[in-house]
């Protein structure tokens, strides 16, 4: 190694060493640059390789003879032509075949390419030695000979080791590492084989005509050199320009790519290229490493060939496969791709699940109601049609229901709550009725059944009887738990009816005598029920008319002391008379207007009518006004009291509401609220009818009623019912106790006067002390006349009807 530190040292100019040196790295970062090209091309790897193997050959022999120019510059000499170009030549080629073994994947091509390539360094080197002529007689020394071959073939194997590390790490792209080892490889070579060499000059040393002098080869690698420099750095830009507009479209596009709301793939044949983030998405990968490799795994069930290219065909939909193996319904469509000169195909793959779940649900909702769940009309017609078309002689029955007390509910907690309980409703109705029948909602609180085949009617008289059931149990809702019940009406094709419209039509009429007759029961179809159903429609209607017809009036029953006689109320008392049916009774149409949802209507006109009227008598007498269950709406009722007394003119205080128990029944925190709010006016509150339902004395203790009225039915019977006396006795000790006075009702007989007064009870009202009638026929009560201050009690008066 001396002798080659010697030998650079001191028989070589130093600056043109310098310079062979740069050309060196010049031609090495240019061959590594082209290379790195070669690498990355597809379809012209061949002449990027072979323009890699021009570059490196010529810069190995520029550095060899322009170093070969630095070695004892005084010294003359030329060389010949053949070895001169033979030398280049096999650097060109063993460099070239060395690029080529450096772009193989296995493990051994790195060292068989620093193996040819430093082979080349070293034949390019002793050819080009062999060329020298007129320097005399030229020996080398064998063991620097294979130490600069070995240097050579190591140090080449090494700068190539880098270039792949480099790439395999995703390093920059400038290839100086790699260039400056290689650059140590060729100078390693050519100044250890010039340590080895040893110059014997010989008297007139012959020059071969076919030489090259000195002068002309300087000229030559001069040229050679700029060529190599101007290559490299037009390589460099070109490669650099190449990078900077390749990342530049790839980004451009990857951006546009993920930007996409559909999933699109880039594939060649079966093999996947790229992706954007929305088929990683829907594939459920979240980097496109870890995507399957292959199409065919993603979708099984794509035949390629039939993907549609063209713009007017359709997508074809499959299915595909994500990474937790779950599938999904896509829609594919496919479109050429021509990247980089290879011919691909992009598919836009189309997520399709909410597309197909929308359209599910679309299809439910036009066959099932969407707050129970269960199917509706129209598939309760069509199901009906088929029962019968292919009954073959079976029975098939059509139950129809709804829930007797949902308008009150309805009403009183709000539609919330009613949509809550309507849908506790289905689920009851399903576990009663069972698989093998067909429970749909046809609306509101209406509910259908067909059964098919069985022992009828006696089976649908036992389902019917299991829903009633059902449905009359307590519902405990979210915020409140209320109690509805429901009646059946019942239809059996084909004994009373052949089409399904008639079928219906039947069951609907049989619901509503079932209705008629109290709720909670069920009733099978009835030819004469075509009448009754007849007859009542045209009830609601005439009902709904009455009022401005003026067929509606208030009557007045007067209330009296029992000690004194004296008048100290009315009760307003609604009237219907009809031009041709004639007076309907009030235990006729209050229950129809409650059912048709006209109570309303009916009791603030009865409350206005009956407050304008007592606004009008001279005597400050009470007004006493019933109230309905289904009038307690806590934003209407209290704001409806307060604006009729303030139109009217008439004092809160000469107000009494009356109500019955059955309103505590539904919810007690609501009604207890709404009574403080009619009290807070001035008005008092009266316990109608106390004793006939499920009275509770817990009552007085919630809310403090200021009067109590017995049920005419104990009052009628206390005379032959001791039972009822007993009754009697209670509530008015009662009354007592709580300081509030007690009223009995229906009193008709002087023996049921006599009876309360020795029980000592405050008041009383009934027709021993006048029938209702118009408030003109008090006018010697209402009108205030000295001589009729007062009215006195009949000692004895026959009953002559009930009352009304």
């Amino acid at each position: 190694m001396l002798r080659v530190f010697a030998c650079v040292a001191y028989d070589h100019d130093l600056r043109i060493v310098a310079i062979a040196g740069l050309i060196c790295l010049l031609a090495a970062f240019t061959s590594f640059s082209i290379v790195e090209q070669a690498r990355r091309s597809t379809n012209r790897r061949a002449a990027w390789l072979v323009t890699a193997g021009f570059v490196s050959g010529t810069g190995i022999w520029a550095t060899h003879f322009v170093a070969m120019l630095a070695y004892r510059p005084h010294m003359t000499g030329a060389y010949a032509l053949w070895p001169t170009v033979l030398s280049i030549a096999a650097a060109m080629l063993l460099s070239g075949a060395a690029w080529w073994l450096s772009l193989r994947a296995e493990r051994w091509a790195a060292a068989a390419a620093g193996a040819v390539i430093g082979a080349g360094i070293a034949i390019m080197h002793y050819v080009g030695m062999s060329a020298v002529s007129g320097m005399g007689d030229v020996f080398h020394d064998t063991d620097l000979v294979v130490a600069s071959v070995a240097i050579g073939m190591i140090l080449s194997t090494f700068a190539i080791l880098v270039r792949r590390i480099r790439v395999l790490r995703e390093a920059q792209r400038l290839p100086w590492p790699a260039s400056v080892v290689f650059t140590l490889a060729i100078c390693g070579v050519h100044f250890t084989g010039m340590g080895a060499v040893r110059m014997v000059h010989a008297p007139g040393p012959v020059v071969v005509e076919t030489a090259i002098s000195i002068q002309t080869l300087t000229a030559a690698v001069s040229v050679v050199a700029i060529i190599i420099l101007a290559t490299s750095l037009a390589i460099v830009f070109f490669d650099r320009k190449l990078d900077r507009r390749d990342a530049e479209e790839e980004e451009r596009l990857r951006t546009f790519a993920d930007a996409a709301v559909e999933g699109l793939v880039v594939i060649d044949e079966d093999c996947i290229v790229d992706a954007n983030h929305s088929f990683l998405h829907i594939a459920g990968y979240d980097a496109p490493d870890r995507c399957p490799k292959n199409i065919s795994r993603l979708l099984p069930d794509l035949d390629l060939a039939k993907v549609p290219v063209a713009h007017d065909q359709a997508p074809v939909e499959c299915r595909l496969v994500d990474a937790d193996g779950t599938e999904c319904p896509v829609e594919v469509l496919a479109r050429p791709l021509e990247w980089r000169g290879s011919s691909l195909r992009i598919l836009a793959v189309r997520d399709i699940r909410e597309r197909k779940e929308a359209a599910a649900r679309i299809a439910h909702l036009a066959y099932h109601d969407s707050l129970t769940g269960l199917p509706n009309r129209a598939v309760f017609a069509e199901h009906l049609a088929n029962m019968i078309e292919q009954a073959n002689g079976e029975p098939v029955a059509v139950l129809c229901l709804d829930l007797d007390g949902f308008k009150a509910v309805n009403d009183v907690y709000g539609h919330p709550v009613g949509d809550e309980l309507l849908i506790e409703v289905s689920q009851r109705l399903r576990a009663a009725v069972g698989p093998d029948s067909l429970v749909s909602r046809l609306g509101g609180d209406e509910f259908a059944i067909v059964q098919r085949g069985g022992d009828q009617p006696n089976y649908a008289g036992q389902v019917s009887g299991r829903v009633i059931a059902a449905l009359s149990e307590q519902f405990p809702l979210e915020q409140q738990t209320v109690r509805v019940s429901c009646s059946v009406g019942v239809a059996v094709y084909p004994d009373d009816a052949e089409t399904p419209i008639d079928l219906v039509k039947n069951a609907d009429m049989a619901l509503y005598r079932a209705k008629a007759e109290g709720g909670r029961t069920c009733r099978f179809y009835e030819p004469a029920m075509d009448e009754a159903l007849r007859q009542r429609r045209l009830m609601e209607t005439e009902l709904r008319l009455a009022i401005e017809r003026g067929q509606m009036a208030v009557h007045y029953q007067p209330l009296a002391d029992l000690e004194t006689g004296a008048i100290l109320s009315f009760e307003a008392l609604l009237r219907w008379t009809h031009p041709t049916l004639g007076p309907i009774a009030p235990e006729v149409f209050i229950p129809l207007a409650e059912e048709c949802g006209y109570i309303g209507t009916l009791g603030e006109w009865v409350l206005g009518r009956a407050c304008a009227d007592a606004a009008r008598w001279q005597r400050p007498l009470r007004l006493s006004v019933n109230l309905s269950p289904l009038q307690f709406m806590p934003d209407r009722l209290i704001a409806t009291v307060k604006r009729i007394l303030d139109e009217t003119g008439l004092d809160p205080k000469r107000l009494d509401l009356e109500v019955t128990e059955g309103l505590l029944l539904q919810d007690v925190d609501s009604a207890l609220e709404i009574l403080r709010g009619l009290k807070a006016l001035g008005i008092q509150i009266a316990m109608d009818d106390f004793g006939t339902g499920y009275a509770s004395l817990s009552y007085f203790r919630m809310f403090p009623f200021d009067k109590v009225k017995i049920d005419r039915s104990f009052v009628q019977d206390m005379i032959e019912n001791p039972q009822a006396l007993a009754i009697i006795r209670s509530v008015i000790g009662l009354g007592h106790g709580l300081g509030m006075p007690v009223i009995a009702e229906g009193v008709e007989t002087n023996a049921q006067l006599n009876a309360l007064r020795a029980e000592g009870c405050s008041q009383i009202q009934g027709y021993l002390i006048s029938r209702p009638g118009p408030i003109e026929h008090f006018d010697r009560v209402v009108i205030d006349r000295s001589a009729e201050a007062s009215a006195s009690v009949p000692k004895k008066r026959r009953p002559r009807a009930k009352r009304a």
